[in-house]
């Protein structure tokens, strides 16, 4: 199955989707509300790769103007989501197997550094912090729950450890890498969960112990598994 096959085959059309398939659009600007609205429509599969975003019906279906449409799909470009072609418009980007391999190749060195650093920054607070999100993690992976919850929380325990690692060049690298990882794990993450927590519970276990070099280790290939779960073929 090829990147954009295993995406498009959980995927919608605008003309098909209603007001209930959009994402609650959280207080922040309008142009930054329609774009996490946009980019978790594409996300989760209700806009396909390679279907064209016509801001028209893009703007009617989120009630509002053409302006920050347009505007949330230029910074969508920017962030790998989506296409724009000139004289024709936007599109969904169509992921690759490359692609999916090389974001998860940097993901995987700078998240390893994060943890190793973590392992030798953290302090109780950090570590009662790790075990809060963990708990939560575990419980919503054992319940199956909705994979946007899963995908959040696979964020934010992964965000936390690089926040306690405490290098800002790495955080803001790795939150667009974040998302574009969780374009790609959005396929696999309800079968993925369970493992994956399993797998955060051994990194947490050595970030706690002050183990830097089996905490990084272990992130490493927590990273590669994932990577290895998805279903990319071809280029």
């Amino acid at each position: 199955m090829a990147a954009s096959d295993s995406l498009a085959s959980r995927a919608g059309t605008a003309g098909q989707l209603s007001r209930g398939d959009v994402p609650v659009m959280r207080r922040a600007s309008l142009r930054e509300q329609v774009r996490a609205a946009v980019e978790e429509l594409i996300v989760f599969g209700k806009l396909a790769p390679g279907e064209h975003l016509a801001e028209e019906s893009l703007a009617e279906l989120l009630g509002v103007s053409r302006q920050p449409v347009r505007e949330a799909l230029q910074s969508l470009s920017v962030a790998g989501f989506v296409d724009l072609r000139a004289g024709r418009g936007a599109f969904v980007h169509e992921p690759t197997a490359r692609e999916a391999r090389e974001v998860f190749h940097v993901r995987a060195l700078l998240e390893s550094d994060s943890c190793r650093l973590a392992a030798q920054n953290v302090d109780d607070d950090g570590v009662r912090r790790l075990e809060a999100i963990y708990a939560e993690g575990h419980e919503a992976s054992q319940n199956h729950d909705d994979p946007r919850r899963l995908i959040e929380l696979n964020r934010t325990f992964h965000r936390a450890i690089t926040e306690i690692g405490g290098n800002r060049v790495s955080l803001a690298l790795l939150a667009d890498l974040e998302r574009r990882a969780g374009w790609y794990l959005a396929t696999i993450i309800t079968n993925r969960a369970p493992s994956s927590w399993a797998e955060h519970r051994a990194i947490l276990d050595a970030v706690a112990a002050h183990d830097a070099d089996l905490a990084g280790e272990l992130m490493l290939n927590h990273i590669d598994h994932s990577r290895d779960l998805l279903e990319f073929t071809g280029q």
